[in-house]
């Protein structure tokens, strides 16, 4: 089946929400929002863009090569499009608070934030706000939303936080701290020693999920000697850590997780 009657386009009302499973071990791998036939188009994307590199599709096209097919579910019908947003997003959210794997959606839902404890909220929600007048280092900030999770050990923090990002070599010169931060939060305060371009020395960069490809090559990413030799923080890496970058005057909703700030004049 890859597409459905008029009667049932018209059932599933203006927009629905629907699941991708793998039927080899029967779990949802892709959760999605749609109207139409948007629930069938990625299996037809992913015939028709065979080298196309994204997990869904990847997903999708080990299916097929054990001769199956991928099961779709319709689990919401009848939305406005609002209401599809919302759906999905906190579909997305409570599977991957309860799930050790992630789903092969490229945007985790629109304008979310996650699954938060109470004491996560609090934390982040009751924190001291910075201001611009606050900024007395040149600094760059690394959302990392959707790579940060609860219970990271600080070595695997440090490797998610310092790279790889574009950024520009001759800005990174500049940067006295690192600041990453997780939905305004700041959880991780470093001071790089030296950046790199991660297709020139890859060894550096101790993470098992990264390899150099042609679109990854000229990305960087630091080294921060004071952590690797486990001295403490220094009375600006105290200042900053734990407090709030919400007021700060930057693009909260920027797509790219990187960002610069620098002292007032």
């Amino acid at each position: 089946m890859n597409s459905f009657s008029e009667k049932s386009l018209l059932a599933l009302g203006e927009y629905y929400v629907y699941g991708l499973i793998d039927p080899r071990d029967n779990t949802i791998f892709y959760i999605g929002k749609g109207s139409g036939n948007r629930i069938f188009q990625h299996e037809q994307e992913s015939l028709k863009h065979p080298d196309r590199k994204k997990l869904k599709l990847d997903r999708i096209a080990q299916i097929h090569e054990q001769g199956l097919e991928v099961r779709k579910i319709i689990i919401n019908d009848q939305l406005t499009e609002t209401e599809a947003f919302a759906s999905e997003a906190s579909l997305i959210n409570i599977y991957n608070y309860f799930s050790s794997d992630q789903l092969t959606n490229v945007v985790q839902g629109h304008h979310t934030k996650g699954v938060l404890t109470v004491e996560e909220y609090e934390q982040i929600y009751a924190a001291e706000a910075l201001q611009t007048k606050d900024i007395h280092h040149n600094l760059m900030v690394i959302k990392i939303n959707r790579l940060y999770h609860r219970g990271m050990n600080p070595n695997d923090l440090y490797n998610t936080v310092r790279g790889i990002w574009f950024a520009s070599m001759s800005k990174t010169k500049n940067v006295d701290y690192v600041l990453g931060v997780y939905h305004s939060l700041v959880v991780a305060v470093y001071k790089p020693t030296k950046w790199y371009k991660f297709g020139e020395t890859p060894e550096k960069m101790e993470r098992e999920d990264l390899f150099v490809t042609p679109g990854n090559q000229n990305r960087l990413f630091f080294v921060d000697d004071h952590f690797e030799n486990g001295e403490p923080m220094d009375q600006a890496q105290i200042y900053y850590y734990g407090k709030s970058i919400a007021e700060l005057p930057m693009n909260q909703k920027a797509q790219n997780p990187v960002t610069y700030l620098k002292p007032m004049q």
